[in-house]
């Protein structure tokens, strides 16, 4: 068997746990040996050592078809997190100097493909020597337990060991699909209530907040479909499986070549609001003060 000791601790070889991660995340052992530039039977050789280091098997193989154990769902979690701490890390450690290099940010995931990324060529105009690292987060994580080093938050001023600037607020708006309601037009916000409507799993209280914002009566709320990223919602609404309440900013494009509509007028502010939040670790970070100073001039007209 093959083993690296440490410090007197018994671990795996890192080549048989990059095998692994790699096809826990890609779940086939053709797409890990193409992402690897290794041979399928080498890959599998690699899953076959691990799995003999550990005693037990990390994979199920049924007419040729591979199924992860359920004790093995925790520990490829626990790699692919794992991996990829050790890739920032090195990045940061190659970059020497703090004023240039690698600056990980998490931000939640629709905020970060539709309003983020499209800004960033004027920020990487300005700071070419400044690569930034975007992750997904949906909701506040421990920044002593990740590899990160500030985060874009969405929700209240809150979060244990970390500080937090306000960046701009939000308003929600019903939108939907001009399909969805070719029958029938609603004539005032109480009349949405009719319609199927869409939910957010991360926010499942956010109709209900509608509906007293507006003083509408929140028993008429209709269960319905729920999606966890605000992606899958703005793509419910727009194929007209019912109204949806989305951030205004994230649908501007949709409602600009009328594949989303808002028939009657219900823009609420929520009390939620958007901040930048950085671990009292990061202090004085050149990189993070840089992306910080930017980010507020992004946001200031909403501000």
């Amino acid at each position: 068997m093959e083993y690296v000791k440490i410090m007197h601790r018994t671990l795996p070889s890192m080549n048989s746990l990059v095998c692994f991660e790699a096809v826990y995340r890609l779940g086939s052992i053709t797409l890990a040996a193409e992402e690897l530039n290794m041979t399928q039977s080498a890959v599998s050789r690699r899953i076959q050592v691990l799995e003999s280091q550990l005693g037990q098997s990390l994979f199920r193989r049924e007419r040729k078809r591979l199924f992860l154990e359920p004790a093995a769902e925790n520990y490829g979690k626990d790699m692919s997190q794992i991996l990829s701490e050790i890739e920032a890390s090195t990045a940061r450690f190659l970059s020497h100097n703090q004023s240039i290099g690698l600056l990980t940010v998490a931000v939640p995931p629709t905020f970060g493909s539709r309003w983020l990324v499209p800004k960033l060529n004027n920020f990487i105009a300005e700071h070419p020597g400044l690569d930034l690292n975007l992750v997904s987060k949906i909701r506040p994580f421990n920044f002593d337990q990740e590899d990160i080093d500030m985060a874009i938050h969405f929700g209240n001023p809150e979060w244990p060991g970390a500080k937090l600037q306000y960046l701009m607020p939000e308003f929600v708006i019903p939108v939907c699909s001009p399909a969805l309601i070719s029958q029938t037009q609603p004539e005032n916000i109480v009349e949405i209530l009719d319609f199927p409507l869409v939910h957010h799993t991360t926010r499942p209280a956010l109709w209900q907040t509608w509906c007293q914002y507006f003083e509408l009566p929140s028993n008429k709320i209709k269960s319905g479909p729920r999606f966890e990223h605000y992606a899958h919602v703005i793509q419910a609404a727009v194929n007209g499986i019912g109204f949806a309440l989305i951030p205004d900013f994230l649908v501007r494009n949709e409602i600009l070549r009328g594949d989303l509509i808002v028939p009657v007028q219900g823009r609420m502010k929520c009390e939620e609001a958007y901040y930048f939040s950085w671990p009292n670790k990061r202090r004085g970070d050149q990189r993070i003060e840089t992306f910080s100073k930017w980010i507020i001039r992004q946001c200031a007209p909403a501000a």
